[in-house]
């Protein structure tokens, strides 16, 4: 297991592999996943933080186009 499956992704508890029922169990806030739900869930998280921070750099360079564009008299 890698270090990230020893943490809960909704809480950041540490989580629990039970081999009986093959499912993770965070000891914090109780979420029980399979293997695969918590890889789903993972990666979910990823793509909305990789989103965001594709938006913040898209507003960056509106702002920057926005001000290049303005009269000199205007940008100080």
């Amino acid at each position: 297991m890698g270090s990230l499956d020893q943490f809960c992704p909704e809480c950041g508890g540490p989580l629990l592999f039970d081999a009986v029922n093959k499912r993770f169990s965070c000891k914090t806030c109780g979420l029980f996943l399979t293997r695969e739900q918590l890889s789903d869930l993972r990666f979910k998280q990823k793509n909305i933080a990789d989103d965001g921070g594709m938006r913040k750099k898209a507003r960056q360079q509106a702002d920057y186009l926005d001000w290049w564009l303005k009269d000199k008299k205007d940008k100080k």
